[in-house]
């Protein structure tokens, strides 16, 4: 084990629309838990044909607050990151409110389409959760083909989770073709497959060990573990359990990001 806490790598505050969480209290609760390093990974989400809301980060106030911080807190490193919203009309749009940003990680996500918010269960009742979930996947196999600037994929699972709080009996192995196609992606990109702890809660343990298991079987070994925290209370969420169940699986670290350079963290 690192002589250190590994720290959660996808964490938002008042500089996301949904959240009003104070960077100050996250950083004394990341230094009490040991974490060497501090991030924040607001959104960048914008052109969604659902709200008129654009989804994006006030960096010159951002940049600001972190660098009086991190005078205030020369006993952790604060790094910067974002999660970027793959939406296939505005991609380099999206790209452009953060090119000139000094990041260290660049989370990507999937959160709509042209026809469906992917958080809504009402689109199970519209659609179907098998048609959901395929067309969630679909999606995210597209992000991470077209898209190459980011350094991890967050929670591919989401459109499930929301087919799931439907339909209780929906089972993600019923896409395993799908998600063995998104996992090579990945695998041969370079790029790792984030477990996100948020997503997790509303699913069986049984579903999490699946996808690790299949994610190792087709030669998978980069992840991150998160908690998609919007406030303090779910800072690293259940880490432990989560680290237990990957060290089970038999994977031997987890990355985390240094000026989007991967680094390992050994368990």
């Amino acid at each position: 084990m690192e002589g250190f806490t590994l720290h959660d790598q996808h964490v938002h505050s008042k500089y996301s629309l949904d959240s009003n969480q104070e960077l100050t209290e996250y950083i004394e609760k990341a230094i009490e838990q040991g974490c060497k390093y501090f991030i924040t990974t607001d959104h960048i989400d914008v052109g969604s044909p659902f709200s008129s809301d654009e989804w994006i980060i006030d960096f010159e106030a951002y940049n600001q607050e972190v660098k009086i911080l991190q005078n205030k807190y020369p006993e952790i490193k604060i790094l910067k990151g974002v999660e970027v919203g793959y939406f296939k009309d505005n991609y380099q749009i999206i790209t452009n409110y953060y090119k000139n940003q000094q990041l260290d990680l660049i989370n990507l996500s999937v959160h709509y389409s042209n026809e469906i918010d992917f958080y809504y269960v009402e689109y199970c009742k519209k659609i179907g959760t098998y048609k959901l979930v395929k067309s969630y996947l679909d999606l995210v196999l597209e992000a991470i083909t077209n898209f190459d600037d980011f350094q991890v994929l967050s929670h591919f699972d989401y459109g499930f989770k929301t087919a799931y709080r439907y339909d209780s009996n929906a089972s993600i192995k019923a896409f395993e073709k799908q998600l063995v196609e998104i996992f090579k992606v990945l695998i041969k990109r370079n790029k790792a497959l984030e477990i996100n702890m948020k997503i997790q809660s509303f699913l069986p343990i049984e579903h999490t060990k699946y996808i690790l298991k299949l994610y190792k079987s087709v030669g998978g070994a980069k992840l991150t573990i998160s908690s998609d925290a919007h406030s303090l209370e779910y800072y690293r969420i259940n880490f432990d359990k989560c680290l237990a169940l990957i060290k089970e699986v038999g994977f031997e670290y987890l990355c985390y990001y240094i000026k989007q350079q991967e680094y390992r963290y050994y368990l």
